[in-house]
């Protein structure tokens, strides 16, 4: 049953993506782009911090967004269907995956482009890559555990608390920081602490995605139900 599973997540790309609420994830995107693209398509010298600063403030909106796309108006009303709700959020997820990725490379394409001076190149591309994700993971963590318990939006509880972990870490100790400047001798660290978020957003989203039980009771006997109609 599960490498039926499996092989059903591509055919479930298209559909699922056709039912995704685009329209939050690209207007939140389109901010983060805009916050980038607007100083590289003017004259202003901005520093490397300054650009970190910038591609952070991008790097919330997009997340900000993505928080959205797990939502399915639907939801109600497919609770019982075969599809099992581990294979759909698989299907989700190779949807969201690589069109927050392809956003995020735009992002940093035109940041790059746009720096004066050649600092382009000296930007520390690869943690702001990893405090993005961390940050996109949040947002779908928090997303999926709000769905697992009520099916409506999961992105009206991960706008709040993703900005509010995003205020309390301008709060931490220096010990604990999770924003530094790039050239700060605590980077490397700081961004071990943003993996460490990243795994847990991770394994908490795995967990959420999968059948509560007294929903996979209703599935399992929604599929006897439908093989035992077959039979006969």
């Amino acid at each position: 049953m599960r490498g039926v599973s499996v092989r059903v997540v591509p055919r479930l790309f298209r559909p699922v993506a056709r039912a995704m609420p685009w329209w939050t994830f690209l207007a939140a995107a389109g901010l983060g782009l805009a916050i980038v693209t607007v100083p590289a398509a003017t004259a202003v010298t901005l520093t490397g911090e300054d650009l970190v600063g910038l591609l952070r403030v991008a790097a919330v909106c997009g997340a900000l967004g993505v928080g959205f796309l797990l939502d399915d108006p639907a939801a109600r009303s497919i609770a019982t269907v075969p599809t099992p709700r581990p294979v759909r959020y698989a299907a989700r997820a190779g949807v969201i995956l690589p069109a927050a990725a392809v956003w995020w490379a735009l992002v940093l394409a035109v940041t790059v482009a746009g720096a004066e001076d050649g600092i382009g190149a000296t930007l520390p591309l690869g943690g702001v890559t990893v405090e993005a994700a961390a940050l996109g993971g949040v947002a779908l963590a928090v997303a999926a555990v709000r769905l697992r318990g009520r099916p409506d939006s999961g992105g009206l509880l991960a706008f709040p608390v993703l900005l509010g972990l995003v205020m309390a870490a301008r709060l931490l100790p220096d010990r604990m920081a999770l924003f530094v400047p790039p050239d700060d001798t605590e980077w490397a660290r700081t961004h071990e602490r943003w993996a460490v978020l990243l795994v847990v957003a991770v394994a908490v989203s795995t967990w959420a995605s999968q059948e509560p039980a007294r929903r996979w009771t209703a599935v399992a006997r929604r599929r006897r139900s439908l093989v035992g109609h077959r039979r006969s």
